[in-house]
């Protein structure tokens, strides 16, 4: 369901099929069969040990070819309109020092000095907005002012410049308006978050390369023992035809011993033993 390759273990065979020749031959105290089925567990075990390394070193290539190259690109590019951001925002907070709003309601723009009347104004123009969609309704210290409204009643407002900044919308008037003001003023504190962000994305990708150039540490016991496991099928498979050989002997020697030999023929046409 993961995806992933999960190592298991088992000290038991299972679904061991072995030859009627094999059979003998664990009969027979033979060390080679012993030693191939504790080499098939092992092998076993060490491929799934690699499969599972392989699937992490593909994600780690992944990780620091795409996915954290995307993530510092994406991270950066905000880092810079969050700066130029910040620097309208304090332009205008210096241009105009008090509370003003501009609000659109029914087609006309009406400019507010006021949180409670600017607030009250605001709700009205929320109210006439669509849910699933967000919405332009005013404007706010050279920002552009929407609301993002969903279908889990948990209402946004945005405040977009370069890019966007939200605050959940309050059934208070006075209340969205200080939640406005706040927006506004803490545009810069994005600024430390971004580039210590950035920074953890750089320590993941090169963390992320370095594991990936990790070799596979048992792959070295991993070759040796399929190159034992091969050498040991080809001699069990010479000792399986010898022994078939035996075999196919004893059975015609018994097939001999059976046949009778006091049956006797008479001139007269009459059978006796």
């Amino acid at each position: 369901m993961t995806s992933r390759a999960v190592s298991r273990t088992c000290e038991d065979i299972d679904e061991a099929t072995l030859s009627y020749a094999e059979i003998k031959a664990v009969a027979t105290g033979n060390p080679l069969i012993k030693e191939k089925m504790q080499l098939e567990n092992d092998v076993q075990r060490l491929k799934m040990l690699k499969s599972s390394y392989d699937s992490q070193r593909y994600s780690l290539q992944d990780n620091f070819m795409i996915r954290y190259p995307k993530l510092i690109k994406a991270a950066t590019e905000k880092l810079a309109c969050v700066r130029e951001d910040t620097k309208a925002a304090e332009a205008a907070l210096i241009a105009e020092p008090d509370f003003a709003i501009t609000v659109d309601v029914a087609g006309k723009s009406t400019k507010f000095t006021e949180r409670t009347d600017g607030g009250t104004f605001m709700l009205q123009a929320v109210s006439q907005c669509k849910t699933g969609e967000t919405t332009h309704i005013g404007s706010f210290k050279g920002f552009e002012l929407l609301v993002e409204k969903n279908f889990i009643g948990v209402n946004n407002m945005v405040l977009r410049g370069k890019t966007d900044y939200k605050a959940e919308l309050s059934t208070s008037p006075v209340g969205n308006m200080v939640k406005l003001e706040n927006l506004c003023h803490g545009i810069q504190v994005n600024i430390p978050e971004l580039e210590k962000r950035i920074e953890q994305y750089q320590r993941d990708m090169e963390q992320s390369r370095q594991e990936y150039e990790k070799p596979f540490t048992q792959e070295e016991e991993l070759n040796e023992k399929v190159a034992r496991l091969n050498e040991l099928n080809v001699q069990l498979d010479l000792e399986n035809g010898k022994t078939e050989d035996v075999d196919l002997c004893e059975e015609q020697d018994n097939a001999r011993v059976a046949e009778p030999e006091n049956y006797h023929c008479f001139p007269s046409g009459k059978e006796g033993r």
